[in-house]
């Protein structure tokens, strides 16, 4: 299988438009996987422009639960890893119903990396257990499925878009909660955070820390060989940290 990225790397899901490049690559393309659940706004607009009547459409999140706030679905789902190995199932089955002469290829590629989110899983359930109850603050609303998962509570500061501005009294409200349960650190998505991000931890006793959302991997993450796998256990010991008692 040839797999190719039509979001550049490190680019921005949320602001992306398909280039002329990528309509005519998908023209000449078997399968177009994407996740869904309004994550990739220009799906209807591939589907109206490519001429492909044999491109087959994967929504990797058909069958999940989804999350909905403020009437839109939450589609940050790939950050819970059972997530994560339905939709990589789905994406074996659609790979099987069009090349069928390799079905026991993916069945058998599929098992191997089920087994590593298996394992994953586990270790989010044992090293998140202390923090049962607690709250998991965000500079926005990605990580819903995560803290569902592991039982904590999701307090992000910003809406599901990165790009939204939260009020004055939604910052106001998460300080409040910060400095009442002495919470330990707010987490921001990207090395440049939020001013809302910023302005929590200069109003609290907390520390700034990070959190990826995994919406695309840098090219230099790329080359040092990084995946779900390594980013995610990243992410486990910066959230895992902030519920051991110094």
């Amino acid at each position: 299988v040839e797999v190719a990225n039509i979001v550049p790397a490190g680019g921005e899901i949320h602001a992306y438009e398909p280039t002329t490049g990528d309509i005519i690559n998908l023209s000449q393309a078997d399968m177009f996987v994407y996740n869904g659940a309004g994550l990739e706004h220009f799906v209807n607009h591939l589907q109206n422009t490519v001429v492909n009547p044999d491109l087959v459409y994967i929504e990797t999140t058909s069958g999940l639960e989804l999350l909905v706030n403020d009437d839109e679905e939450d589609p940050h789902t790939w950050l819970s890893p059972l997530n994560a190995k339905k939709q990589m199932e789905n994406i074996k089955n659609a790979l099987i119903s069009i090349d069928s002469d390799h079905g026991q290829y993916y069945e058998n590629r599929y098992q191997l990396f089920a087994n590593k989110l298996n394992d994953l899983h586990e270790q989010f359930a044992t090293f998140l257990a202390p923090g049962f109850g607690q709250y998991l603050v965000s500079g926005h609303a990605a990580f819903g499925y995560l803290t569902n998962e592991y039982d904590l509570i999701a307090l992000p500061i910003n809406g599901h878009d990165s790009e939204q501005e939260p009020t004055q009294q939604d910052i106001a409200n998460v300080i409040d909660i910060v400095n009442a349960n002495d919470i330990q650190y707010v987490y921001a998505e990207s090395l440049t955070p939020s001013d809302a991000v910023l302005t929590v931890v200069g109003e609290t006793n907390a520390e700034l820390a990070y959190l990826n959302t995994l919406e695309s991997l840098t090219n230099e993450q790329k080359i040092t060989g990084e995946d779900y796998f390594s980013v995610m256990k990243d992410n486990l010991y910066s959230i895992a940290k902030g519920f051991i008692q110094s």
